[in-house]
């Protein structure tokens, strides 16, 4: 376990303005933290009991301390990223290098909303009108419906180009969903019709 902390700087000269630890498996942070409403959710893999996993911080008024709020450790991403949408935090979480499930959390409680196997793969999430494109490690894209009632998906497809491990993050832009896959990138037109 890394003795490793979360921390806030001035952006003028770099000077620390507080540190929080943060206990993590390894010295690699490849999820995004997500900032709402005054509080911060940080997560990462997680040795069960050990270390933080999803913790909820919530920065002082002024911005110069901070508090942890909650802590849970089922949404323990590897490097999938999270979304907060209307109150929810979505993602996948770590079991071991091949298997996880995708989590719903309330973002004010860190409760567990639901948590559900899509083919025993954990993976990337992005969200575009009002639907999550889900895509895990064995290289299956989910369209889900964006809900904190369950994990409905609503059409699949397999990524059949490239090699390699499927993680890359996907992008959405100007309706088109691009994946990459190994020394594959492929561009999927989602435009509504």
């Amino acid at each position: 376990m890394k003795r490793l902390a979360i921390s806030r700087h001035k952006n003028v000269n770099g000077r620390l303005i507080w540190r929080e630890p943060y206990p993590a498996p390894s010295d690699t942070g490849t999820i995004t933290p997500v900032y709402h409403d005054g509080c911060l959710y940080v997560t990462s893999v997680v040795n069960r009991g050990v270390t933080s996993a999803g913790t909820m911080f919530e920065l002082s008024a002024d911005g110069t301390s901070v508090k942890k709020n909650w802590n849970d450790q089922t949404l323990d991403c590897q490097h999938g990223g999270v979304i907060l949408l209307d109150g929810y935090l979505y993602g996948s979480n770590w079991y071991d290098n091949v298997k996880g499930d995708w989590i719903c959390l309330d973002w004010d409680t860190g409760q567990v909303v639901h948590k559900t196997t899509w083919n025993g793969s954990k993976g990337s999430i992005i969200y575009a009108d009002k639907m999550f494109y889900c895509y895990d490690e064995d290289g299956n894209v989910g369209l889900v419906k964006a809900s904190p009632k369950g994990f409905d998906v609503v059409s699949t497809f397999a990524v059949t180009q490239g090699s390699g491990k499927h993680w890359a993050h996907p992008a959405i832009s100007d309706g088109r969903l691009y994946i990459r896959h190994g020394e594959a990138l492929m561009a999927y037109d989602i435009m509504a019709e």
